[in-house]
């Protein structure tokens, strides 16, 4: 009785163990898929380009016009090809505006602190579906979501979310905490701007001021974008903030301690991005 009783109970085990282990299978097989799915969607990109300067021409270099060229048939070049590039600012609209029957790929720009009122006013009217008037936007591309921000005001190297010298001069604070909750419901969320926030959020001449960086980190944490991207410092300085990866984007045109120049190439189709530095000049 003693001998059938156990030979019974290891025949339950038995079974248990082959059907758990046929669950794990199914479920091994459906992750794989679903990975495969994802993987085996098409690829695309985007560029990333900061600080192009194109009225400022340094001594014994081409001008800055003739180094956003380059750049610009650099990113042109890529496969694959970005389907547009985000423009982080001081960007000196007057020199842009007669490139832009040339330039192919889309501009999504925003403004830096080198654009005063009258470049700000010419930066919504060359790309009026953009602004709408405003100083911030956000649109959607391939189900992700692309918040463009305002931190800079003219001549300050603090960045601002609110102030006069920004339009509207109050707002952008509420607009992003709404954009950043509708983000969530999107693939993937993208926030790009001129000035960027200290790591920490501490003082920093060249960052956002302290009490916009740490409202900037609070809704990070609360509802976390995929990146973010910023220039204005002209060096490679990226770090996490509040959880999400931000990217500070060398300029196209000079970087301090002679860091090469270039733009950033992301590419998408995977489960992450993938961020690459492209420097302007090949070799």
């Amino acid at each position: 009785m003693g001998d059938q009783q156990e030979q019974n109970e290891t025949t339950v085990l038995g079974r248990r163990a082959f059907l758990g282990a046929i669950g794990a299978g199914v479920l091994a097989a459906r992750l794989a898929n679903a990975e495969a799915a994802v993987s085996d969607e098409p690829a695309w990109s985007f560029a990333v380009v900061a600080d192009p300067h194109l009225r400022e021409d340094r001594q014994g270099e081409p001008t800055g016009v003739a180094k956003f060229q380059q750049v610009l048939a650099r990113l042109e070049a890529l496969r694959p090809r970005p389907e547009f590039a985000l423009l982080l600012g001081d960007i000196h609209p007057e020199k842009l505006a007669p490139l832009l029957p040339e330039i192919a790929v889309p501009l999504r720009p925003v403004m830096g602190n080198h654009e005063g009122a009258p470049q700000r006013k010419q930066l919504r009217e060359l790309f009026p579906e953009e602004f709408a008037g405003r100083d911030y936007y956000a649109f959607t591309h391939r189900e992700c979501l692309f918040l463009g921000l305002c931190t800079a005001t003219p001549t300050d190297h603090i960045g601002h979310f609110e102030s006069e010298f920004i339009t509207p001069g109050t707002g952008q604070c509420a607009w992003l905490e709404a954009q950043l909750a509708a983000g969530q419901r999107h693939r993937h969320c993208f926030l790009f701007g001129h000035i960027p926030p200290e790591r920490l959020c501490r003082p920093d001449g060249m960052c956002l001021a302290q009490n916009d960086a740490r409202f900037l980190h609070a809704l990070v944490r609360q509802h976390p974008p995929t990146a973010l991207f910023f220039g204005h410092r002209h060096a490679a300085i990226s770090f996490d903030f509040g959880g999400a990866p931000l990217y500070g984007v060398r300029s196209c045109n000079w970087n301090f301690n002679k860091e090469p120049t270039g733009f950033l190439h992301v590419l998408l189709g995977g489960p992450k991005p993938e961020v690459r530095f492209v420097a302007a000049a090949e070799g």
